[in-house]
């Protein structure tokens, strides 16, 4: 199931970068942008051109795309909903392997819940709460776990902390997650990039 989506005081990442024909080199660090919610379009779609070399089912409506920058000497994976882009379908992006397309995507940083703890218990069963480098954790209310997510779409919960920082986090909402919604919680979370490909096409 694809579990990622977009979150509140969220980081949009671009990948600074005007495609290979401009033979200009990405950069992580340009163009950051603060979107307010998970549920807010991303409103800046940056154009890329490279070499398509895989095409990966994720669950439909969502596949995975691996799309090679020859020039710059490296891949970067794409993740592209069917559903919300015109004129494609998962036969037409195969028939698109090893050639050269032109996109527009977005770069989003992601919040990805890995456990939530209630009174010092994991609430999804674990016997140790997650640690390792870049792994954090936020306490305080947790909101949107309401009722069980049913269908193949994650819902969505939040955790609104007493110092104004609040996360938002795409999750299949269980019911052990219902008993605790509402309450004082600690979620542990890490992050990650997920691109997102608006609209591609063929190189002519």
């Amino acid at each position: 199931m694809f579990r990622m989506l977009h979150f509140t005081f969220v980081l949009l990442f671009s990948f600074s970068c005007k495609g290979i024909e401009n033979n200009q080199s990405f950069d992580l660090e340009k163009d950051t942008v603060v979107v307010n919610s998970s549920t807010t379009p991303a409103n800046k779609e940056i154009p890329e051109m490279g070499l398509l070399k895989k095409v990966e089912d994720s669950g439909y409506p969502f596949v995975n795309l691996t799309i090679e920058f020859t020039e710059r000497n490296f891949s970067e994976n794409f993740v592209l909903n069917l559903e919300a882009v015109e004129n494609v379908s998962f036969t037409i992006l195969n028939s698109y392997v090893d050639k050269y397309v032109k996109f527009n995507y977005t770069s989003e940083l992601m919040y990805n819940l890995l456990d939530i703890y209630y009174n010092n218990t994991s609430v999804f069963g674990a016997e140790m709460a997650p640690e390792g480098e870049g792994i954090k954790s936020i306490e305080g209310i947790l909101y949107g776990a309401d009722q069980t997510t049913n269908g193949d779409l994650p819902g969505e919960v939040s955790v609104f902390a007493d110092d104004g920082e609040n996360h938002y986090f795409p999750f299949f909402i269980t019911e052990e997650m219902v008993s605790v919604n509402e309450k004082r919680i600690t979620a542990f979370y890490d992050t990650s990039v997920s691109n997102t490909i608006t609209d591609i096409k063929l190189v002519e």
